[in-house]
């Protein structure tokens, strides 16, 4: 089945975390909306902000700004509660729209790698620590800081690592064709384009920090966190294919995993699996992988990877 502007990766099941988690953000947008936008310090839009979202200057205690009517609503509760909850408001319908695209492309692939039990805690996790880092860089600002960007930065970082020869599509199926705009691009571009803004200091009221530190946690992470994942069972014998051969013999998971994408840019469907008898820890992403055709594109793979070496591949 095709999907409507969304990546080449196979998938084996519905990314039904990312759509839960797009779906809280704009539950709650939706109750910031209903609010009067008056800036009234008891049931305003503003207000909600500042109760809620992370103030720097609160939570780095800085006595300077103590006084600002943001920074008293915010000394309602606990900072470290709020820099929790932050991730979950908008400043705008642009900022909400912005987000919800971003995790609609990219937040599925990476649910399926780090799978159920790990995609919300790392990616809430890493955004956490961007807001900490925001607050760093601008300890003395009453400025309430919203928005689930950090989460998002840190599912973009993630990606990048383990996908990075991944394509995006305007419609995508399960062909794995080659074609498309290498991800890559558009996902450097934006990081690019933040860091500087952050490194400048450009005050557009965007929280670069948060962008620049969500990314940079999440291709951090990534590895360790989708360790014993694997590929997608989509890409796999079990998933209907006849038989599968090895045409290749990887030194860890990430050659595995550029041979794989040098592959299906040639239109082969190709899957990673560990090499039996090698007990290295997952965590290290290393240990031979095998790397599996079907056995009708084996010479073909083989003409690929080595043209000079084109011979038939193992059974699998």
């Amino acid at each position: 089945m095709a999907r409507i502007l969304s990546d080449d990766q196979p998938r084996d099941r519905a990314p039904v975390l990312t759509y839960v988690l797009m779906a809280a953000w704009v539950l709650l947008w939706v109750v910031q909306s209903l609010r009067p936008d008056d800036g009234n310090i008891a049931d305003s839009s503003q207000a909600l902000a500042c109760r809620w979202g992370m103030v720097p200057a609160h939570l780095t205690g800085d006595t300077a700004a103590a006084a600002d009517p943001c920074v008293v609503l915010s000394a309602e509760r606990s900072p470290w509660i709020e820099t929790a909850s932050a991730q979950f408001l908008h400043a705008s319908w642009w900022h909400l729209l912005g987000n919800l695209l971003f995790l609609w492309v990219f937040g599925p692939s990476v649910e399926q790698r780090l799978g159920r039990v790990r995609f919300l805690p790392v990616v809430i996790a890493c955004g956490y620590g961007a807001f900490l880092l925001e607050a760093v860089a601008d300890a003395g600002s009453a400025q309430p800081v919203v928005g689930g960007s950090g989460i998002v930065a840190a599912v973009l970082g993630a990606y990048l690592v383990l996908f990075p020869r991944a394509r995006l599509h305007l419609l995508s199926g399960r062909s794995g064709s080659g074609a498309g705009l290498p991800a890559w691009i558009p996902i450097a571009a934006w990081i690019g384009l933040e860091t500087a803004y952050a490194v400048a200091g450009v005050g557009s009221g965007t929280a670069h920090w948060v962008h620049v530190a969500g990314f940079a946690l999440g291709a951090l992470v990534a590895l360790p966190a989708s360790a014993g994942r694997g590929t997608s069972r989509a890409a796999r014998p079990d998933a209907g294919q006849p038989a599968w051969v090895r045409v290749a013999v990887a030194r860890n998971q990430p050659e595995a995993e550029m041979i794989q994408g040098i592959l299906a840019d040639a239109g082969i469907p190709a899957y990673v699996r560990r090499m039996a008898g090698f007990d290295v820890p997952d965590f290290l992403a290393g240990g031979p992988r095998d790397v599996m055709v079907p056995e009708g594109r084996a010479l073909e793979a083989h003409a690929v990877i080595d043209p000079l070496d084109p011979g038939p591949g193992d059974a699998g």
